[in-house]
């Protein structure tokens, strides 16, 4: 129920903001709040800051792959089942498997991130089916902790990892925010992170339609 109302509320704020209506009759609905955020999601510069700490061994590529996939919304599950046949470079995209809390869905690549790909599937030799970052027999729980160690190494070599509020979900968090500013759309937000509840995924961007509206 309150997905359906996030919906309409994002719905008649957007009409008001492109002058479709003069009046948006969500505007004095009182909803209970959704709880202390717990994640933030990374900011421009703080991102740039993490590919610099993925790249202090340059014969290191596991970490600076593990922040890449971060980037394409892959969450520590999802990092942990991703191979190397799931990596479409010139499309610019990988295949991520989902997980306990995330659909099957293709991620986009930043740029930063397809060089890094890059890089990693030419220091791997093992074929298609060989693991990009764990290559342990346990994906579902080892794999999993040693993914988001991966990357929570990466937050601390950038100075990061003692704030509370960022953990290695706030690179996927970061990912959604960008598709907010570019589409506008929290549906195409949740599609992207692999998500059913709008709430949910308006936590993990940190976006508040009730106070920010349209971005």
């Amino acid at each position: 129920m309150r997905q359906r109302r996030t919906a309409l509320r994002f719905a008649f704020r957007l009409a008001r903001a492109v002058g479709a209506i003069a009046w948006d009759p969500t505007a004095d609905i009182e909803l209970p709040p959704r709880g202390t955020r717990r994640v933030r999601p990374l900011t421009d510069d703080e991102v740039d800051r993490c590919r610099s700490a993925a790249l202090w061994s340059l014969e290191d590529t596991r970490r600076a792959a593990a922040f890449a996939l971060a980037e394409a919304t892959a969450r520590s599950s999802e990092i942990a089942y991703a191979l190397v046949r799931d990596v479409h470079l010139e499309e610019g995209r990988v295949w991520l498997h989902g997980g306990k809390v995330t659909r099957p869905r293709w991620g986009q690549l930043t740029p930063w991130g397809i060089e890094q790909m890059t890089r990693r599937l030419d220091d791997l030799d093992g074929g298609p089916d060989q693991p990009i970052v764990y290559s342990g027999r346990k994906p579902a729980e080892a794999g999993q902790v040693a993914s988001c160690a991966a990357v929570t190494d990466v937050l601390r070599r950038a100075g990061l990892a003692s704030q509370p509020d960022v953990r290695a979900g706030s690179v996927a968090g970061w990912a959604g925010r960008k598709i907010l500013e570019e589409t506008g759309r929290i549906d195409v937000v949740a599609h992207g992170l692999g998500m059913a509840s709008l709430d949910r995924v308006a936590d993990i961007i940190s976006w508040d339609w009730r106070s920010e509206g349209p971005p």
